[in-house]
């Protein structure tokens, strides 16, 4: 099979796919894949800063579409629903009227995960009502132009899957595994379908001898899905990753692959199957691409720190003791080299005629570098 097809198994399979299933190790107490006492986390889980810097520029986007009657935020992939209590919460705190109308909906296949992001939130929804949050498992679930408002991801583009492919003996490869003497093991297959042909020359991607990297078709079908549910608004992307001109540079020789166990890293996906997870970097170049082509014009693209930044991240943290617990985990977000840098926040538009966001005061990147390739 397809590294792509042996990935979308190993975390997705309805009962034995990483984000699909319990966490079950004798040795280890947390039943938590996310968070401190799990395999990895992510920036809601270090501090309520992201949610709450992402308000204010959500009211501005809501100024800019006339307060609608209904202003839907719509987050796809959202872990333990940290992210969604946190939003809400400050929704609720700084701006009584858009929270009134507001309608939160989630997008997670996973109903274990559901069922962790209900009862996160289950305070909120019976003080709110059930007509403002609401869950569906599958994007493809969402009607074409329903959404008026924000569409937000997390960390969840990484963990789409990717093919691999290596180049070998001056010809490219896919990277298939196959089952042997009981374990999983590679094999190249140079018969490359016409998908990754056309993905190949549309990007124009040449790897050198030996060079391993990652092609994102399940990323553009995802985005192209994200572009027809979206009627008016905005879409915040939100992952680790790189421009194009970046990601297949030749030094880059193994690719951006990585596991995750217990907040350890791991190149190796055949050990743990099921019980680690899996992510490759994003290449932003291509979202932005396949988003133009599928309607949505692009905004910008900065760095975690810039963006926190541009919304007056210091303001939120001005009068707080500085060896708190929140102050650290803002240093640890706004880190060069770091999350503040590998972290990018990719913003496109739909409907809507262009207009400043505070999010983008400093960007990182101009358009001619996230469309290079």
């Amino acid at each position: 099979m397809s590294f792509a097809r042996f990935m979308e198994l190993a975390l997705y399979d309805v009962q034995h796919g990483y984000y699909m299933t319990k966490k079950f190790e004798t040795d280890f107490s947390s039943s938590d894949r996310i968070g401190w006492g799990g395999d990895y986390f992510t920036a809601p889980e270090l501090s309520p800063i992201l949610a709450k810097t992402l308000v204010r520029q959500i009211l501005a986007i809501d100024d800019q579409l006339g307060h609608p009657s209904q202003f839907t935020f719509m987050e796809i992939g959202a872990g333990n629903g940290t992210f969604a209590f946190d939003f809400i919460q400050e929704c609720r705190t700084i701006a009584s009227d858009f929270f009134h109308r507001l309608s939160y909906q989630i997008i997670e296949r996973s109903s274990h995960l559901q069922s962790r992001q209900a009862a996160r939130l289950s305070t909120l929804g019976r003080e709110w009502g059930e007509s403002h949050l609401s869950w569906k498992s599958a994007i493809e679930e969402v009607e074409t132009d329903s959404i008026t408002g924000v569409v937000f991801s997390n960390e969840l583009v990484d963990a789409l899957p990717v093919h691999r492919v290596r180049m070998a003996d001056q010809r490219l490869h896919e990277i298939c595994v196959a089952y042997q003497s009981g374990r999983f093991v590679e094999c190249l297959d140079h018969r490359l379908s016409p998908e990754l042909i056309e993905y190949i020359e549309t990007h124009k991607i040449a790897l050198s001898e030996g060079q391993t990297s990652e092609l994102h078709l399940a990323a553009e079908l995802w985005m192209k899905h994200v572009a027809r549910l979206l009627h008016r608004g905005i879409v915040v992307t939100v992952d680790y990753g790189h421009t194009h001109r970046d990601y297949y540079r030749s030094d880059r020789k193994d690719g951006t692959f990585l596991c995750y166990h217990r907040h350890a890293i791991s190149t190796d996906p055949y050990v743990r199957v099921g019980e680690q997870d899996m992510t490759a970097h994003v290449n932003f170049s291509a979202l932005a691409s396949v988003g133009m082509t599928n309607g949505l014009d692009l905004v910008g693209l900065t760095t975690m720190a810039n963006w926190l930044i541009g919304l007056g991240v210091e303001e939120l943290v001005r009068d707080q003791d500085q060896e708190s617990d929140d102050i650290r985990a803002l240093a640890h977000l706004l880190r060069p080299h770091g999350m503040g840098t590998t972290f990018k926040v990719l913003v496109q538009r739909k409907g809507m005629e262009a207009f400043a966001l505070q999010g983008l005061r400093y960007p990182a990147f101009f358009d001619d570098v996230v469309f290079s390739n």
